[in-house]
């Protein structure tokens, strides 16, 4: 490993992590990558999935450990892609073994406000940058929206239908309605949500169902429904008093109306870019600059706060016992 060389490491070689290594397949500058999972399987997946890219020379090498205390070299960027309930304690004992610059971190980030904050408090006193992946504002059809909306006195946001996936996707929809509307003061009402559990896709997780409802100070509401029992695909509509979006994203479209020119119709392709297409930007942006077009860990803070402790709060009135955290990725 070349000390002139980024150093890359990936932490937690699932689905997502795995993404991300093919992301850094793209890169546009001479690095090293250090992949890391105790699981030697994940590790054949994630190989199998960075050698289905096409070669890149700037990849001078790529490692694979089963345990964080195998590095010896210090990190430029790590990607933290394991599930929630270990990111804290995985930070932890990374920062003890090396120096690292910058930090990604993949969401739902923790499952309680308290592990947030000592990530947050441990990261400032090492004088480290961070990040939330949270990617939908890097895409360019995104970004579009977000001036189209510039300047609107209210927006309103509807996402509707079937396996929207409420605890691990609501970030995502609290993210972009954050993008649109400028406004991180944002109050969550949970009083719409089933009063059960489901299990999540992912063992030992669960999900929540039904209707959660995000208001800013200024007015602006996302209303995000997941109908458990609905097989229809999710439909979002953001709207205002001039613009009206419907997106389609299990169709790859999205219909537009805008009151200048008479509500009438357009229908135009709409996609989001795959995890495998964003990783190198966001990397190449933070060693270019410091800088990224993610969220940084403080201000996703003012997001998770209220939704971690709207969740905390119904799993409590549903289960009739005081949580601490909520059992999300």
């Amino acid at each position: 490993m070349n000390k002139h060389h980024s150093h890359i490491i990936i932490i937690g070689a699932g689905n997502v992590g795995s993404r991300h290594l093919q992301g850094l397949a793209r890169i546009d500058r001479e690095i090293d990558i250090s992949v890391i999972d105790p699981d030697q399987a994940s590790l054949e997946v994630a190989k199998e999935r960075f050698q289905e890219m096409p070669a890149n020379i700037l990849i001078k090498s790529i490692s694979y450990y089963e345990s964080i205390g195998l590095l010896e070299n210090d990190v430029d960027v790590a990607i933290i892609s394991t599930n929630a309930d270990i990111r804290r304690s995985v930070v932890e004992e990374l920062l003890c073994q090396v120096r690292v610059r910058y930090i990604i971190l993949e969401k739902v980030a923790f499952q309680s406000v308290k592990d947030f904050r000592m990530v947050i408090g441990l990261l400032k006193r090492k004088h480290v940058k961070a990040w939330v992946n949270i990617p939908w504002r890097m895409g360019s059809a995104f970004k579009k929206l977000q001036k189209e909306f510039a300047g609107e006195r209210r927006i309103r946001i509807r996402v509707g239908g079937g396996a929207g996936g409420m605890t691990s996707n609501a970030i995502h929809h609290l993210e972009l309605f954050v993008f649109l509307t400028g406004d991180t003061n944002l109050s969550i009402e949970t009083s719409g949500l089933d009063k059960r559990t489901y299990d999540s896709k992912r063992s030992g997780f669960m999900e929540f169902g039904g209707t959660l409802v995000a208001t800013t100070s200024r007015g602006d509401e996302l209303v995000f429904n997941d109908d458990k029992e609905s097989v229809q695909p999710s439909i979002w509509k953001i709207s205002s008093d001039n613009h009206c979006y419907t997106i389609k994203q299990s169709e790859g479209k999205v219909v537009s109306a805008h009151k200048e020119k008479g509500w009438v119709t357009k229908e135009e392709p709409f996609s989001i870019p795959y995890q495998s297409e964003l990783t190198h930007i966001a990397i190449q942006q933070i060693l270019d600059s410091g800088k990224c077009d993610l969220t940084t860990l403080n201000e996703s803070f003012l997001l998770h706060k209220p939704m971690l402790e709207s969740f905390i709060q119904h799993l409590s009135s549903i289960t009739g016992d005081e949580h601490k955290k909520c059992s999300i990725t």
